[in-house]
């Protein structure tokens, strides 16, 4: 009798990673706690005196190395805007033979930001106050009054400064778009220089909206009397003139008449653009005027103590796992040879 033999092929599936068969979760990936835990004790001395130290340098830097700055500020509200009060006028303005614009909701605060903000003001400010030998305390030296660069090219210059944007951390103005409030802060080492910094700025925002800004209905009022002189002396000429054989009294007439029309209609415009004038003015109230701070601005101590004693101990414990597989790596690489 023949018997067959069946041969079968068994093949053997290896589980999924991380998976035995019964299901249960493989304790080859799982990162040992306990391991962790007596690497950080076994180095424990290590990351104490490493956090600690850095803390310690720190504490010292903010103390005896970073200068202690104050902040003085001012707030500013825009006052001026006429979009509401200059309604009524809008159709009498646009009648006229030479239109003129009402100003806009805005513009008041618009055009002080600007100045605010602006070079030419920085400009002033480093040159009429001297501000160079403060931004570059470094090269100054305050005893001999006088730079302690020789050579010109290296010199500290006002356009220097205002192109490394030295006032940037000095100087600063910010508007609140809900409240419309300007603020003004000056920071410095002195409180009382930081004080009167903020008080020279508003005088130089008062100074320019007074005697430098011309707004447009200053612009219309001054063209717009500029052509009444002309038509007055037209109408004048023409009240003078008398029939003669070259001149009738219906030519006199008619030219009369159109030289009134001419002359009461820039009379109209010169009143407009002098009421537009008054409305228009930009102006502000100085909500909070600056003071002397009592607290200092920077450095703030606690907080920059607190992120370096975070921020050195998890160094610390980086550096220590750090340690431990650079030497786990090498003592493999013995092992093998």
């Amino acid at each position: 009798m023949n018997t067959q033999t069946d041969t079968r092929q068994v093949v053997y599936m290896s589980p999924p990673p991380g998976m035995a068969w019964d299901g249960v979760q493989s304790s080859d990936d799982e990162i040992d706690l306990l391991a962790l835990w007596a690497v950080l004790w076994r180095r424990k001395f290590f990351i104490l005196s490493f956090t600690l130290l850095a803390t310690l340098a720190a504490v010292y830097v903010t103390l005896f190395v970073m200068p202690e700055t104050y902040q003085s500020q001012a707030v500013l509200l825009p006052t001026g805007d006429t979009n509401d009060k200059m309604g009524g006028l809008a159709g009498l303005a646009s009648s006229l033979p030479i239109p003129i614009s009402l100003p806009g909701g805005g513009a008041g605060s618009q055009l002080i930001m600007a100045f605010l903000e602006s070079q030419n003001l920085k400009v002033k400010l480093l040159d009429k106050y001297a501000l160079l030998p403060r931004l570059y305390k470094k090269q100054w030296d305050a005893d001999k009054q006088r730079w302690l660069i020789d050579d010109p090219k290296k010199m500290p210059t006002i356009i220097k400064a205002i192109q490394g944007k030295r006032l940037d951390s000095t100087y600063g103005v910010k508007q609140d778009k809900k409240t419309q409030l300007i603020t003004i802060t000056w920071v410095d080492e002195d409180p009382a220089f930081a004080a009167e910094m903020v008080g020279r700025v508003i005088s130089e925002l008062e100074y320019y909206l007074a005697y430098e800004y011309e707004s447009d209905s200053q612009r219309e009022r001054k063209f717009a009397e500029k052509e009444l002189a002309g038509a007055t002396a037209e109408l004048e000429s023409w009240e003078q003139k008398v029939p003669s054989d070259e001149l009738s009294l219906a030519k006199i007439k008619r030219e009369l008449l159109a030289a009134t029309t001419v002359y009461t209609e820039l009379r109209k415009q010169v009143e407009l653009a002098k009421l537009t004038e008054e409305k228009e003015v930009v102006n502000f109230k100085t909500v909070d005027q600056p003071f002397v701070p009592e607290i200092r601005f920077k450095p703030k101590r606690s907080l920059i103590c607190a992120l370096t004693l975070v921020t050195a101990g998890f160094l610390s414990i980086l550096l220590v796992f750090m340690g431990e597989a650079i030497a786990a790596r090498k003592k493999k690489e013995v092992v093998a040879d």
